[in-house]
């Protein structure tokens, strides 16, 4: 098995290698008795590795991923221009309206913190799956709302399901991309979700005065729809989930428990929830701004 990247076992000086994250990795102190040969890595050339990806297939990702989370940012905004047909049809007043846009900032931020960190513990796609088809899904009741409530309920948990789209697109990339590449795939990738808000009101004006406000909705479904589609066909792209599934597989597949992986045993959502909440706190109170 050839491997490349340094890994030291905590208090041993043992040393085994990965090309994961291309960095020294240090185990933790509870896997040093682990036998090394039952040791689940990386291989050299490994198909499953996410950074032996072929150029063509990273550059779709990225575009998958930059695509997914300029819709999910795209919403937000193109919600706007329509609010002099919303405060019509619904006779609202125009501060009621613009609820409508608070909401879904609200479950964008919400979001952020709890269903994003998911993607840790299942992976990215099982994540980026059931977010981008329950934000499409949730489009649905905004274009065929009755009332200012729907909008508002529904703008909220759209948002809060599509916000893991926007901050977990970036570490796909990242789970791809080499660290001497990194820079340029970003500026890539941040060409729509960046844009998104700023050509959200642009199109927004222009489908509410030819087709109604309901089209706009229409228009984020099909654009949702389409991110779905390619979502299902995307691979895995998280290493740690793709060798701990490959170590379980070992295990099932041999009858041997000896079989594991470095990021076995990994935090439970609520430790993930728990730093995600903390970690922003810690950091506004104790890094130094320059």
């Amino acid at each position: 098995m050839a491997l490349t990247t340094t890994i030291t076992m905590v208090d041993t000086g043992t040393n085994f290698r990965s090309d994961y994250d291309d960095r020294e990795i240090r185990v933790e102190p509870s896997k040093q008795n682990k036998d090394i040969q039952y040791l689940v890595t990386w291989e050299n050339n490994d198909p499953q590795n996410p950074k032996q990806s072929s150029l063509l297939y990273k550059t779709w990702m990225i575009f998958v991923m930059s695509f997914g989370a300029t819709v999910v940012s795209l919403y937000s905004t193109s919600y706007t221009p329509s609010l002099p047909g919303i405060e019509s049809e619904f006779d609202i007043s125009n501060m009621v309206g613009l609820l409508g846009l608070t909401t879904y900032q609200l479950g964008l931020a919400v979001g952020s913190l709890v269903v994003a960190p998911l993607s840790e513990i299942y992976g990215r796609r099982p994540v980026y799956i059931v977010t981008m088809g329950l934000f499409t899904l949730l489009v649905i009741p905004c274009g065929l709302a009755k009332n200012i409530e729907t909008i508002l309920i529904s703008r909220f948990f759209g948002a809060f399901f599509g916000a893991a789209m926007i901050t977990n697109a970036a570490g796909t990339v990242s789970d791809m991309i080499s660290p001497q590449h990194i820079a340029l795939a970003y500026s890539f990738w941040g060409i729509g979700p960046i844009n998104g808000p700023v050509i959200g009101p642009i199109i927004g004006g222009f489908v509410f005065q030819y087709l109604g406000w309901r089209w706009n909705d229409w228009l984020v479904l099909i654009m949702g729809f389409c991110a779905f589609v390619a979502l299902v066909f995307a691979k895995e792209t998280y290493g740690p989930r793709i060798l701990r599934q490959r170590a379980a597989d070992k295990r099932k597949k041999t009858g041997d428990d000896k079989w594991w992986s470095q990021h076995d045993n990994s935090s439970s959502f609520s430790q993930v929830l728990k730093t995600n909440i903390t970690r922003p706190v810690v950091m506004l109170v104790t890094e130094p701004i320059w």
